[in-house]
């Protein structure tokens, strides 16, 4: 933590989302093609930050012995409620309670990136999970030529968002945070951050902006998914709606907040006509542990 200003990372809470939508929403994810292509049948596989538990919960159906560790207790919670037969623990993907070589398979999909001092540790667990022959699937949000568009917009609605004499006149509550929190804040980013990586910042009524994600560029993931003790098999660029939909909203389409978001007519020219380098929101890489 820096200054005791910046969260050592963001932690999530998906309890007032549909649970059984997300889990349904995996069955058309991008992902899931290279899951059944990659896992063997019945395969041991490990969700590193798992969030909701959807995939855990989908996998498992699908007949893989599927396990999730997740650091939201509220997430935890609600998916042992639902679910108890399916093992779901409370815990860090930085210090995992597991023995090494026990998974055949580990996703990890969007976490690493929420790590304000960096993956390393959490990428050096999950080298050690994983069986010598297994394989990971990890996801990170891809700081490409559409993220400095979803800069700008994110500057300008932030400062809209955190002016009072704006939020009156869209009827909302006035904040409650002291701008010079806001500011120390931010000179800790800028102090702690990771040297030459793009950062997303967030906005929030009762403390300002703050630290979201890095986005790292695919030169960036691939130098440390390989310092990590892995032989990287394939990069692939996904989501291209998602990138769309947060920097265009709902002129580009719908999102109900348990599927990718659903592109309207333009939404879906855009993706055509537009590279993947450009708008492809997530970079997955799929690898496997380096022979020694």
């Amino acid at each position: 933590m820096a200054d005791g200003l910046i969260p050592d990372t963001v932690v999530f809470d998906f309890t007032g989302q549909d649970l059984d939508g997300m889990v349904a929403s995996c069955e058309t994810d991008e992902l899931m093609p290279f899951v059944r292509a990659l896992v063997p049948a019945a395969g041991s596989v490990l969700e590193a930050g798992a969030g909701s538990g959807r995939w855990v919960r989908a996998l498992t159906s699908l007949g893989y012995a599927a396990t999730g560790i997740e650091l939201s207790a509220a997430d935890v919670e609600r998916f042992r409620a639902a679910w108890p037969d399916i093992p779901y623990d409370h815990g860090n993907v930085e210090a995992m309670p597991y023995a090494d070589g026990c998974f055949d398979a580990l996703l990890s999909l969007g976490v690493i990136e929420h790590l304000f001092m960096g993956p390393e540790k959490a990428v050096a667990e999950m080298r050690r999970v994983l069986k010598p022959d297994g394989v990971i699937f990890l996801t990170v949000p891809h700081g490409n030529l559409s993220f400095r568009l979803e800069q700008v917009k994110d500057a300008l609605f932030y400062r809209l968002y955190g002016s009072n004499r704006v939020r009156r006149l869209m009827g909302r509550p006035a904040v409650s945070y002291p701008a010079t929190l806001e500011k120390q804040r931010l000179e800790a980013i800028r102090r702690g951050r990771r040297a030459g990586v793009a950062i997303k910042y967030r906005f929030d009524p009762a403390s300002g902006i703050g630290f979201y994600e890095y986005r790292y560029d695919t030169a960036q993931i691939r130098r440390l998914i390989e310092q990590g003790g892995f032989r990287i098999e394939a990069l692939h660029l996904l989501n291209a709606p998602d990138r769309l939909y947060q920097i265009f909203g709902a002129l580009v389409g719908q999102y109900d907040g348990c599927s990718q978001p659903r592109p309207n007519r333009l939404g879906r020219l855009l993706a055509r006509l537009l590279p993947a380098g450009w708008i492809g929101h997530m970079a997955l890489v799929i690898a496997r542990p380096a022979r020694a």
